[in-house]
């Protein structure tokens, strides 16, 4: 069987609309739980070890108290690009960067799809905490097989494509 040709491909999908094969993920979560409970059920009792300690409520802010349904979607890092870099990229192309207690409720209601890449990372600004160092920190979540860690890593850490960012794109 031969490769099909862009102008078969046309009669499957529109080449001009790329983000028609886009996924995204109907994520709820109570955000009345606290961050440290959802952190926690997001990696499961035998995993709580794997959860960084320098990610708490004080740090990291939940949006409200209420229960929040959002549409979310995992943006690919471009190779050899920051976290800095790639949050200034994915905000002027219209997305929303989402933050910790989303990832953490991403993780519980995923995991399977967090196992697919080395890490998948929040970005948004309410999940940048600057360290003792000065250094700033972003929270990342990674699977592999029963294993869930809920990580920090440097927002001028180098990535590649194989990492995420988690976002969301605004209700049209």
């Amino acid at each position: 069987m031969s490769k099909p040709t862009p102008e078969q491909m046309e009669h499957f999908y529109d080449l001009q609309k790329p983000d028609q094969f886009v996924t995204s993920f109907p994520t709820t979560f109570d955000q009345a739980l606290g961050l440290t409970k959802l952190i926690q059920l997001a990696v499961g009792k035998k995993n709580i070890n794997n959860i960084n300690q320098n990610i708490t409520p004080e740090r990291f802010k939940l949006a409200g108290t209420d229960v929040r349904t959002v549409m979310l979607e995992l943006a690919p890092f471009l190779d050899d690009e920051t976290g800095e870099a790639a949050a200034k990229r994915l905000v002027s192309e219209g997305y929303t960067l989402e933050n910790t207690g989303e990832l953490a409720a991403f993780l519980r209601q995923y995991p399977a799809e967090v196992e697919k890449y080395n890490a998948v990372v929040a970005l948004g600004e309410d999940s940048r905490w600057a360290g003792p160092s000065g250094s700033v920190y972003v929270p990342d979540a990674c699977v592999g097989g029963a294993y869930r860690h809920f990580r920090l890593y440097w927002f001028d850490y180098r990535f590649s494509s194989i990492g995420r960012v988690l976002v969301s794109r605004p209700s049209k």
